[in-house]
């Protein structure tokens, strides 16, 4: 439900099934999310392959001066990471699903971009109430020179596991959790809170991501491009009460996936993945 979390806070969402090439959408787009999900890095143009691409281009204009931020949930947290150790394995198996946990923050966090600004009820709120990265692995890997860890958790064993992060340098952010659950998803075997200070937590999050993205300078050339790629264009499907993980999903046709001819656009590879 990544989808209407962004949307609640106040961002229009395109629809990157890769009409456009990557390098062309991302100088039009002001944010990109890596969504969470279930899928394997090694797949040739898959989730990884697309995350790689999208993180190189996302560095280039940064670094060419362009504020753009990149915000990852849950596998999306796992493969910035994973990309950022050049698509090497630093994972560990770890028994921590379904879990609400309190964010054990780590020293320094209140100085950083993603917590500095944080009302004190919001910290509270965070504090109080399969796989996974540990610090170690971080440090061993060499992503602590690039990522600063800002709050671990411990799953059922008592594993302490990096559950928040924030690129050194750049506007990249990742969790380990998913937030928009508590806005969105009502599974009630899932162990998900809803309760105002579980939505009121997620709601920061959410408008983070719109400051972040209000930042950016990039825009659509043009009105009719930027509608024609909205997700307003497409009607989700409620799953939920067939028994789905998710209470919504977009579906999308072959025909849909299908992407421009690459002469049209400045790009090497197509991707056949969404992020919004």
């Amino acid at each position: 439900m990544d989808v209407p979390m962004v949307c609640s806070g106040h961002i229009q969402i395109p629809d990157v099934l890769l009409k456009y090439a990557a390098r062309q959408l991302l100088r039009e787009t002001r944010v990109v999310l890596l969504p969470g999900g279930a899928t394997f890095f090694n797949q040739s143009h898959g989730y990884a392959e697309a995350a790689a691409h999208i993180y190189d281009i996302a560095t280039k204009i940064n670094e060419n001066g362009t504020y753009f931020p990149l915000w990852g949930t849950c596998l999306g947290f796992e493969v910035l990471l994973y990309v950022s150790n050049n698509k090497s394995e630093y994972r560990v198996d770890c028994a921590s699903s379904s879990q609400s946990l309190p964010l054990e923050f780590s020293t320094g966090y209140e100085t950083s971009r993603l917590f500095k600004d944080a009302p004190a009820d919001i910290i509270n709120i965070l504090t109080t109430e399969n796989y996974c990265a540990t610090v170690e692995d971080l440090q061993s890997s060499g992503l602590s020179n690039s990522w600063k860890v800002l709050s671990v958790n411990h799953d059922w064993n008592g594993l302490e596991f990096v559950s928040t992060i924030e690129h050194v340098k750049y506007p990249f952010y990742a969790v380990q959790f998913h937030p928009e659950k508590n806005l969105y998803e009502f599974i009630k075997n899932k162990n998900i809170s809803h309760t105002a200070n579980a939505v009121k937590y997620a709601q920061y999050f959410a408008d983070f991501l719109l400051n972040e993205a209000r930042k950016s300078t990039n825009d659509f050339p043009n009105s009719t491009i930027e509608e024609n790629m909205l997700f307003y264009n497409y009607v989700p499907e409620y799953t939920g009460k067939e028994g789905s993980a998710f209470a919504q999903i977009y579906g999308f046709s072959n025909d849909e996936y299908e992407s421009l001819d690459s002469s049209e656009n400045d790009l090497d590879d197509i991707y056949n993945v969404f992020i919004v």
